[in-house]
C-alpha cells in the first residue's frame, strides 16, 4: 500500500519552502532495498514512525534519525523502507534553508544532520507535533506555524542570485559562469562563494546535477528512448557526457541499473 500527497506551503513561505510532501508505504517484504538517483534539492525529512535505513554506496547500513536536514546529495544511496513507514518532508528553495537561518549549507553537502543539533530546541514541539499528528493536513498546519514564525525575523535578504539558480534548476540549460554572475550583479568569485554557501556546491557541479536528474526523470518515463536522444534533450555535449556522469553519481553503469525500482523525482 502506497499514499502519497503534495502541497505548496503558506504563500508567505514560498520563497523559502517549494512544497511539502507526504508518503505513506506499507509492504510485507523481507527486505524493501530502493536506489535513490541524487536530485538538486535540499530538505527537511521527518520519520515519525518506523525508522529509515540508509545504504551508502560503501556498503555500510546506518540509520536515519527521525528528523533530517538532508544537504545537497551528490550520490546514490539506498534506502531500506521499513514494512511501515512514513514520511514528511519540507522541499525547501535551493536557497531556503541558509536564507532562513543563516547557515552556510557547504556544511552539509552529501550528508545530513539531525535538525535539533543545527536548530536547537525549537525543532522539539514540531518534532512531536508532527509524531502526534493524524492527518497530512495537520502536518502541514504544525510546519507553516513554525516557519511562519521564523520569516518574521530571516537572516538573508534575497538576492538576484537566488532568481539565478531558481532559473538553473527550471531549465538546466548551459550557461558559462561569466554569464550567470552577470545575472546575479556578482563578479564571478562573488557568484561562486554566494552560490556554495546558498546549495553546498559548485555551479559547475549544481549544473551537472540539474541535467542529470532531467535526463534520470525522461529515462524512467521513456524507458524506450536511447541515451544518445536523452543526452541531446538534457543539453549533453554527447551521450558519453552522460554516461559518465551516470557511473559518477550512480557508481555503476546504466546496462546494470533498475530503473523500474530506482526512486527518480
Amino acid at each position: 500500500m502506497v499514499s502519497a500527497q503534495q502541497c505548496a506551503p503558506h504563500p508567505a513561505l514560498t520563497p523559502f519552502v517549494k512544497a511539502y510532501a507526504f508518503l505513506h508505504v506499507r509492504h510485507q517484504s523481507p527486505q524493501l532495498m530502493l536506489p535513490l538517483a541524487p536530485v538538486p534539492e535540499t530538505c527537511l525529512y521527518f520519520y515519525p514512525r518506523s525508522p529509515l535505513q540508509i545504504q551508502l554506496s560503501n556498503g555500510q547500513l546506518y540509520t536515519a534519525p527521525n528528523n533530517v536536514l538532508l544537504g545537497q546529495a551528490t550520490a546514490r544511496v539506498n534506502l531500506v523502507i521499513p514494512s511501515d513507514y512514513l514520511m514528511f518532508k519540507v522541499w525547501l528553495q535551493p536557497a531556503g534553508f541558509f536564507r532562513l537561518f543563516g547557515v552556510p549549507m557547504t556544511l552539509f553537502t552529501g550528508g545530513q544532520e539531525e535538525m535539533q543539533s543545527v536548530l536547537g530546541n525549537d525543532i522539539k514541539p514540531v518534532q512531536e507535533g508532527i509524531e502526534q499528528a493524524q492527518t497530512f493536513q495537520q502536518m502541514v498546519a504544525i510546519m507553516n506555524a513554525f516557519l511562519l514564525k521564523k520569516i518574521d525575523t530571516y537572516k538573508v535578504q534575497r538576492h538576484p542570485i537566488d532568481q539565478v539558480i531558481s532559473g538553473m534548476y527550471t531549465t538546466g540549460m548551459r550557461f558559462s559562469l561569466d554569464q550567470l554572475a552577470h545575472q546575479a550583479c556578482l563578479s564571478p568569485r562573488q557568484f561562486e562563494r554566494k552560490f556554495l554557501e546558498r546549495t553546498g556546491v559548485s555551479p559547475k557541479f549544481y549544473g551537472r546535477l540539474v541535467r542529470f536528474n532531467q535526463a534520470m526523470k525522461l529515462k524512467k518515463s521513456q524507458a524506450a528512448q536511447s541515451w544518445l536522444a536523452i543526452a541531446y534533450q538534457c543539453g549533453y555535449f554527447d551521450h558519453n557526457h552522460l554516461l559518465r556522469d551516470f557511473k559518477e553519481f550512480m557508481g555503476e553503469v546504466p546496462s546494470g541499473f533498475s530503473f523500474g525500482q530506482a526512486i527518480i523525482y
